[in-house]
């Protein structure tokens, strides 16, 4: 049989990725990546390792301009399917009181985790391992979900409960 040489991928694909500025604020830099912040705009070092989320995918990026007008000072916010942590890292650079991210991924929370690190925020966002929002117990201002749509349709049925009165709920995916 013939296989695939995927020794190099966990690197050859890191020369695609590059800083990408979202919206008026926003600059996500790979954490291998020098940039020059001109515009004085607030940067998500990211690396992303085999979770999903680098910023370039329309619908992250959809997510992350949306999120930029919602940040409020004592806002609280959760990332269900957090990925990478792009969104709640984002979200507490931005300005956010604190994020939370869940993911049934425990590399990806592992990866979520080191992103928070990498950025000095590893006491405003914490990720853990869980299915949609069974680990939650607490309220939150604004509620992301990147995630596929058959996930999505899963989550309308409890998103409510995990949302404070005036709440907003950001979600897209494949």
């Amino acid at each position: 049989s013939v296989g695939v040489d995927d020794s190099d991928w966990n690197e050859n694909w890191k020369k695609y990725f590059h800083p990408i500025e979202i919206g008026e604020k926003l600059a996500v830099v790979p954490s291998w990546e020098n940039y020059e912040n001109k515009q004085n705009r607030t940067v998500l070092n990211i690396d992303p390792g085999a979770a999903f989320g680098t910023g370039t995918h329309a619908t992250t990026l959809l997510c992350l301009e949306l999120l930029q007008g919602f940040v409020e000072k004592n806002s609280r916010m959760l990332d269900i399917g957090c990925g990478s942590g792009i969104l709640a890292l984002a979200s507490v650079l931005l300005g956010m009181k604190s994020a939370f991210g869940v993911d049934i991924d425990a590399q990806s929370v592992k990866t979520a985790n080191e992103n928070a690190e990498i950025n000095g925020v590893g006491d405003k966002a914490k990720f853990i391992v869980g299915d949609l929002a069974e680990k939650i117990t607490d309220k939150y201002d604004i509620v992301c979900a990147n995630i596929v749509a058959d996930v999505i349709i899963r989550l309308f049925s409890n998103v409510a409960d995990f949302m404070n009165d005036g709440a907003k709920l950001v979600i897209s995916g494949i």
